[in-house]
């Protein structure tokens, strides 16, 4: 189907679809910027998935904003826009589909942590607190290995 012979909300859906998502939020003298980062969808390469939202903390509306990054070509730019919302660095060579999965792993392991310190602080057995500590170190050892 041409371009051309689309219906407007046909356009812009597709639009939607397939460019990446940026928002800056204002308020009270105050601005943040939002990003989606979208990837095809592995099922059908036709579609696109949102795979997570990266933000700047709120900073003063009167700072003094970075250019755009130079690019050859949009993929190349919206990577390079992407990559200055993430919290992390990129690692040597890493992608940024694989900068992305790591970050999502590294919210896991936060997460287990964090259930693993509850269940550690609650129990009252010696020799259990001895075997959820060690998982514990276990998994803050898995973490300091993703970051």
């Amino acid at each position: 189907m041409f371009v051309g012979c689309l219906t407007a909300s046909q356009k812009t859906d597709a639009t939607c679809r397939s460019i990446p998502i940026f928002y800056q939020l204002t308020f009270e003298g105050r601005i943040k910027t939002k990003a989606a980062y979208k990837r095809p969808n592995e099922a059908d390469t036709g579609k696109w998935v949102v795979d997570g939202y990266f933000e700047t903390d709120w900073q003063p509306s009167d700072i003094e904003r970075s250019e755009l990054p130079i690019a050859l070509e949009l993929a190349g730019l919206y990577e390079q826009m992407l990559r200055r919302l993430l919290p992390l660095p990129s690692r040597a060579g890493e992608t940024l589909k694989a900068q992305v999965e790591r970050l999502g792993q590294i919210c896991i392991k936060q997460k287990e942590c964090r259930k693993m310190e509850a269940r550690l602080n609650k129990e009252k057995q010696f020799n259990r607190k001895v075997e959820l500590n060690a998982q514990l170190r276990q998994l803050k050892l898995e973490l300091a290995n993703l970051m």
